[in-house]
């Protein structure tokens, strides 16, 4: 077995040889590069991708770990990984040459690998999880994981990208700074037990495996009613900044065609002419309260 030299209960330990028995997926986890920990996984991934080798080879490779010294969120913020109890992981994936239409639905790809790991938790722990758009997990208002997705090509000039996943799951809540805490939870917090990590990145990978090949072949249509319902943000007065116009504030309205948030600006606008409609592609999006 690979795994970390100790003997740690069996809810706070990985046991590779279990996961990947446990696997039904034709590619994701079949090969895992596993340590005890790392700068960060993405970054692991994205080294491991130049590598002079065949790139069919890498698809669904994962690296695996179980503490970050330098995990990285969205938009450059740093993602805190304490060691033991979460999950911190990147998934690779690259495209099959018949995959139809690819370049108009990579946008949709952080926002399905939410839906998938969303999909995934809600069913193996029973709680009600949801997405706050993009790709960020919530139970409630707090936040329990996320998703940060690269782009890249191999040295032979094939399209891939990197999922990169990190899932509050048994960490005890006292290990987070403090000025975290507020805004983060757990699984296990939430339902007042710790969970099988083993079973749950099974189902992860499943999920992500089924919804990354439905992406590729069909587009993303047949999907995004799903996404949909289980974003969170959608409805809510959020307030958004965006490079060209600043700080926004609006009602979060629906999901547009290549996965950007519909914003029906509320800020700055006339009392004698409608809201603008703002179609948000990248930005720090804020639920407002009331």
């Amino acid at each position: 077995m690979v795994g970390p030299a100790d003997d740690p209960p069996p809810a706070a330990r990985l046991d590779i040889d279990r996961l990947q028995a446990c696997l039904r997926t034709h590619a994701f986890g079949k090969t895992l590069r596993y340590t005890a920990s790392t700068a960060s996984t993405n970054a692991d991934a994205l080294a491991y991708l130049q590598r002079p080798t065949e790139s069919a080879a890498l698809h669904g490779t994962v690296i695996l770990a179980d503490c970050q010294t330098a995990g990285r969120g969205r938009r450059g913020r740093t993602w805190h990984s304490p060691a033991q109890g979460n999950l911190y992981l990147s998934v690779i994936v690259v495209p099959a040459p018949g995959a139809t239409r690819l370049g108009p639905w990579l946008s949709w790809i952080p926002l399905f690998s939410a839906l998938a790991v969303t999909d995934s938790l809600s069913g193996c722990t029973g709680l009600a999880v949801s997405v706050k758009w993009p790709n960020d997990l919530l139970i409630g208002d707090k936040k329990i994981g996320g998703i940060l997705c690269e782009q890249t090509t191999t040295p032979d000039k094939t399209l891939a990208i990197v999922i990169g996943i990190g899932l509050n799951i048994n960490a005890a809540l006292d290990s987070f700074p403090e000025e975290l805490r507020a805004g983060a939870t757990t699984v296990s917090a939430e339902a007042g037990h710790a969970f099988d990590r083993d079973m749950i990145l099974a189902d992860v990978f499943l999920r992500l495996e089924q919804r990354m090949d439905r992406l590729f072949h069909e587009g993303p249509s047949g999907m995004m009613d799903e996404f949909t319902r289980r974003c969170s943000t959608l409805g809510k007065m959020v307030r958004v900044t965006v490079e060209e116009q600043g700080v926004v504030q609006g009602i979060a309205e629906s999901i547009g065609l290549d996965g950007c948030l519909c914003l029906r600006v509320t800020s700055d606008a006339s009392h004698d002419l409608p809201h603008p409609l703002l179609e948000v592609r990248s930005a720090e999006v804020i639920h407002l309260r009331g």
